[in-house]
């Protein structure tokens, strides 16, 4: 991994000249588990675990691995696939409050259903009806966060 390529990267796709600048104008836009690994814009390969990065001042888009989000631009992604990885190993395990934020904000779930989950995550009895509930959340995150390579989407 090169951060100094990483960080090349990012200047070009900004208004920014700088680095500490640069980097303020990135916002999380998505999260998702590649299907089939995947480049990172540090150079890295294989990378899985992607974050799709939208400026706020010129509106591009650039695809980078979490970990140089994390690291580097300092963006929450690692706490949304931290909650993906702890629900797919149990369905009955909660998503945290960053996982339910983009979910809510990606239209994969309502405006009811993230109330709901804010009401329950963090209660350790649930009834049967809000269990069942909280699994059919979980099942929604999982399903998104999945992302098929445009190779296979297109066949």
């Amino acid at each position: 991994m090169s951060e100094y390529r990483l960080t090349k990267e990012i200047i070009e796709r900004s208004e920014a000249e700088n680095w500490d600048q640069a980097k303020l104008e990135w916002r999380l836009a998505e999260v998702y588990e590649a299907d089939e690994p995947e480049t990172c814009l540090c150079g890295h390969f294989p990378i899985v675990e992607l974050c799709v990065l939208r400026n706020k001042l010129n509106v591009g888009m650039a695809t980078v691995g979490n970990c140089c989000v994390k690291k580097f631009l300092g963006l929450p992604s690692d706490l949304i696939f931290q909650a993906v990885k702890r629900v797919r190993a149990d369905n009955d395990k909660s998503l945290n409050g960053e996982s339910i934020e983009h979910a809510f904000g990606k239209g994969w779930i309502n405006q009811w259903e993230r109330n709901f989950y804010f009401d329950v995550m963090r209660k350790r009895k649930l009834s049967d009806r809000q269990a069942a509930t909280k699994r059919s959340i979980n099942l929604k995150m999982m399903r998104n966060m999945r992302r098929v390579p445009a190779s296979q989407a297109a066949g």
